[in-house]
């Protein structure tokens, strides 16, 4: 671990890294040298040597196989242990943690022809303690495992560990360490690195790499929240219409695996659209008989197939879907259409001339991956299907008919802690918001978890209709009778949901703290415009720094919002 800090400084230029060699279960001090909340995340490595004494596994019969069962049971208390005293700035302040796994040895040392998976074979012993060591994290706040071993395996064990030279659970780099202690040999022998080609650089790289990725999506960094893909040359080969039915190059190779991605993508919880110059009949038949059931027309929350624009049906699914074009990815195979969108929405990402790094891309990237998936992240493709059948209902009907017919229920409740199932929703909507988000402001959970220990509440609301169940889709931060921040998804922006959501919570925070004068806090960003006016149109006034409103006259409740009982969760 010795050399990570300084690979960090080497690719981030003016990141700074504390390190503490952590061994024989040490007591960490009770904090960190600055304070907890200048540190982005903390990196722990157990060693695995001490999980696993050396004299401990070899000494055994390999005709005992109960023996290694009892080591391993030894080893994983000690995993255990150790663990509980390398989290201790976790578990008391929240410290955002990644722990690295144990290296997988390249080979079983008693041989290839023993059986795969059995604690005798010390590649599935060091498996089965890397299991053990991510349930052990399950108990851990805002704490993720870092498997270290899956890249080194992905660019290749040999270039980087040293148990082809020393013991298996050494679990270290290769490096020329014996070079310098052989010099009264015969005959000395040649550096390590003469006979290996050792990567060891490249691969502390890489590992930062991989936690800089991680960082980036618990954060939610310029996140994809929607992928848009021609179809013809982009989901499959060719022109499928003036191929032949029987054509099984169509989809074979890169589409299939693009297919594949897309639907890995929807699970996640990113929306997919299309948008095509096709024949709607003509292009849904062809569609069901090359990809079937692998990636239907229905896994789209929109679909623009037609003869306009790409720009002008671009525009729409931005509206309908209610996103920014900074959160969009583009796929198509034509360039000149890929300018054009890109000439219209200059945020817009794109993807075009190379098919093979597609799939990578999409499924590797910080920006496309989720740290959870919630329930309404695995509904939202519905979601959005429901609010484009009742946006196409809103322009049939005036605006108070329209909402009378639509038996909008919310629910307002509070969440105490940040073990609570809801709570990876509050982290999603807070950092993922942008237009109607009233300050901006980004969480983290170890920020949360001394908020929600402090004088800060969160509320968070659902909604429904005879559309759809929107799920959770707003949360209110407040200390004492300061509302702090209101985040609500644009899903459900003119249905005055913001309204009573309101209304509910001035009388909550009134029977809380019994004052007469609630204030509220509102900062402009970039991206807030749907948010500015939110308190003014509550019936706050602007006082100096934020906003103020006196309980009476009370804010009345929107009349076609059913709002259901107040409860702490």
């Amino acid at each position: 671990m010795v050399p990570w800090p300084r690979i960090l400084k080497s690719m981030v230029p003016g990141c700074e890294c504390d390190f503490f060699l952590f061994n024989n279960l040490q007591e960490l001090s009770e904090r960190p040298p600055a304070p907890v909340s200048d540190y982005d995340f903390q990196l722990v490595g157990i060693p695995l040597r001490s999980v696993l004494p050396d004299k401990a596994y070899f000494r055994l019969s390999y005709a005992h196989s109960k023996a290694y069962e009892a080591l391993f049971l030894e080893a994983r208390d000690r995993l255990s242990r150790f663990l509980t005293s390398a989290m201790r700035w976790n578990k008391e302040y929240g410290l955002l943690t990644f722990v690295t796994n144990f290296l997988l040895p390249q080979q079983s040392p008693m041989g290839r022809l023993l059986p795969r998976y059995d604690l005798r074979n010390l590649v599935y012993f060091v498996e089965k303690l890397n299991e053990a060591l991510a349930e052990e994290l399950r108990d851990y706040p805002n704490a993720y495992l870092f498997d270290f071993d899956q890249v080194i395996a992905t660019f290749g064990r040999k270039y980087f560990q040293d148990d082809i030279i020393n013991i298996t659970n050494h679990n270290a780099a290769l490096s020329d360490y014996d070079f310098e202690f052989d010099t009264e040999r015969l005959e000395r022998p040649v550096k390590a690195s003469s006979l290996y080609p050792l990567k060891t650089p490249q691969y502390y790289q890489l590992g930062w790499t991989e936690l800089l990725a991680m960082y980036r999506t618990i954060r939610q960094f310029d996140m994809v929240k929607l992928v848009v893909v021609d179809i013809d040359d982009t989901l499959w080969r060719g022109v499928a219409v003036e191929r032949a039915k029987d054509a099984s190059d169509v989809i074979e190779g890169w589409p299939i695996g693009l297919a594949e991605a897309l639907g890995h993508l929807k699970r996640r919880g990113i929306l997919l659209a299309v948008v095509s110059k096709n024949e709607e009949k003509l292009i849904l038949p062809i569609w069901q008989r090359l990809l079937g059931d692998r990636l239907a027309p229905e896994d789209f929350a929109v679909r623009k197939i037609n003869w306009r624009p790409k720009a002008e049906n671009f525009e729409e699914i931005l509206q309908e879907t209610n996103l920014l074009p900074r959160n969009v990815l583009y796929i198509d195979d034509n360039p000149v259409e890929r300018a054009s969108i890109k000439a219209a929405f200059p945020d817009v990402r794109t993807f075009g001339p190379n098919p093979l790094i597609w799939r990578r891309i999409l499924l590797w990237s910080a920006e496309t991956q989720v740290s959870t998936i919630t329930s309404e992240s695995s509904a939202r493709t519905e979601m959005v299907r429901a609010q484009v059948e009742r946006e196409t209902q809103r322009e049939q009907l005036s605006r108070e008919d329209f909402l009378a017919t639509l038996d909008v229920e919310v629910a307002l409740r509070e969440i105490e802690h940040i073990e609570h199932p809801d709570f990876p929703r509050v982290l999603e909507l807070v950092n993922k918001s942008n237009q109607f988000n009233t300050t901006g402001r980004r969480w983290t959970k170890q920020e949360c978890m001394a908020a929600l220990g402090g004088d800060m509440r969160f509320f968070i609301f659902d909604a429904k209709d005879k559309f759809t169940s929107y799920g959770i889709i707003g949360v209110v931060l407040c200390e004492g009778s300061n509302i702090v921040q209101f985040v609500m998804s644009c899903r459900v922006v003119g249905l005055e949901i913001e309204n009573a959501a309101i209304a509910a919570l001035l009388r909550i925070i009134h029977e809380k703290t019994g004052e007469e004068t609630i204030t509220a806090e509102l900062e402009e960003t970039e991206l807030n415009l749907l948010a500015r006016d939110l308190w003014k149109r509550c019936g706050f006034q602007f006082k100096v720094d934020r906003w103020v409103r006196s309980l009476s006259p009370e804010l009345p409740q929107p009349t076609h919002i059913k709002m259901l009982d107040h409860a702490t969760a």
